[in-house]
């Protein structure tokens, strides 16, 4: 998720470009179907726009084209993923677009799934021209967590951490202290709106007792709440706030042949504890999570780092050193032996807010 800047503006073509802006607006309702937009143009004017705005509502081309109406028969239709094939809980909206008489598709990129790809030959096979946009990159930064179900079976996974200049991200096992400043505040709560679940370990979950909602600057919380995860092996979360606090729900991500169980009204994800951390993200990924933001303390980033299980990391640096009886961000028995730091992410943004400096990397 691009927190500081806008994938869109690399799209050359105005009407592809509309079309990105409009999908956007899908940002944590369609989960787990992929977010898409459509422009339907007719004499270089737009007749007809729509966006996907939950999974079983009307997709983007359906939606588009309704608004169109009888000015779709002969005009260009702009989407921002290739239109699908198959028979969901909606029609293809190949079916829709050939029906509608449009005379040419631009797309933003190929649908690289197994089940709904192949509308752009069924398409051509009917007379109708189609592009596609000379850089699909853009079009695949709108869904990450849809991608990464197609083609990992496994949510996308963004690692959010606060972090002193030495490096330290809490003041010990059981203590809780704040490091960001208010204005980080705001990268986390939009960080959670874009997530279908925030994820954090138990003992984390126990120290801090936070409720990992999504709130406005005044405290607010916001209509649509994120699934909230505590991921245990054998600490028992159950006195969480989280899971009685009615803000919305809550689940434990638990071993299956685990002795504990999950808190009355939340819900039980169970993994193989054998497969370790990469089990729990796949039965997140069954369970429906396509994007998951994990705030973890050591243990959980060492173990996610360690299995190469994240995708995205942002880091929230606060302006003091901490100091050695505080805890690191990371800890291993091993240490790298060569000279050059075998480095595994690239930095994608960075911005300062408030007195904290935000920075945004992405695995290479």
């Amino acid at each position: 998720m691009r927190l500081f800047s806008d994938d869109s503006s690399s799209i050359t073509d105005p009407f592809l470009q509309r079309a990105w802006m409009l999908a956007r607006r899908g940002v944590g309702t369609t989960s787990p179907n992929p977010m898409v937009g459509c422009v339907i143009v007719r004499d270089a004017r737009i007749v007809g726009e729509g966006w996907h705005e939950r999974p079983g509502g009307p997709h983007a081309e359906v939606a588009a084209l309704r608004q169109a109406g009888t000015a779709a028969a002969g005009a260009t239709a702009y989407v921002t993923l290739e239109p699908c094939t198959h028979h969901g809980r909606t029609p293809p909206c190949t079916d829709a677009l050939l029906q509608a008489g449009v005379a040419r598709v631009v797309i933003g990129m190929h649908d690289p799934s197994e089940v709904a790809s192949g509308g752009a030959a069924d398409l051509r096979s009917a007379g109708i021209e189609v592009n596609f946009a000379d850089d699909p990159l853009p079009f695949e930064a709108l869904n990450p967590g849809w991608l990464s179900l197609v083609r990992q079976s496994r949510p996308w996974i963004t690692v959010k951490v606060a972090l002193s200049l030495d490096g330290k991200i809490g003041a010990g096992p059981g203590s809780r202290a704040r490091i960001s400043g208010p204005c980080s505040q705001a990268v986390t709560m939009r960080l959670r709106a874009g997530s279908d679940a925030v994820l954090i370990g138990a003992r984390t979950a126990i120290a801090d007792d936070s409720r990992l909602t999504v709130r406005d600057s005044d405290g607010v919380p916001a209509a649509r709440q994120p699934l909230r995860v505590v991921f245990t092996r054998t600490t028992d979360p159950a006195g969480c706030s989280l899971f009685r606090d009615g803000s919305g729900c809550a689940a434990l991500l638990v071993p299956k042949d685990s002795a504990l169980s999950a808190p009355e009204g939340a819900q039980a994800v169970t993994y193989d504890s054998e497969g370790g951390v990469g089990s729990a993200m796949r039965s997140l990924a069954v369970a429906g999570v396509a994007r998951v933001l994990v705030e973890p303390g050591q243990l959980l980033f060492g173990a996610l780092w360690d299995a190469n299980l994240i995708d995205e990391l942002v880091l929230i640096h606060a302006g003091g050193v901490a100091g050695e009886d505080w805890t690191g961000m990371y800890a291993a028995s091993g240490s790298q032996t060569s000279e050059q730091l075998e480095t595994r992410m690239s930095p994608t943004e960075a911005a300062v807010t408030g007195n904290d400096v935000v920075t945004v990397w992405q695995r290479t």
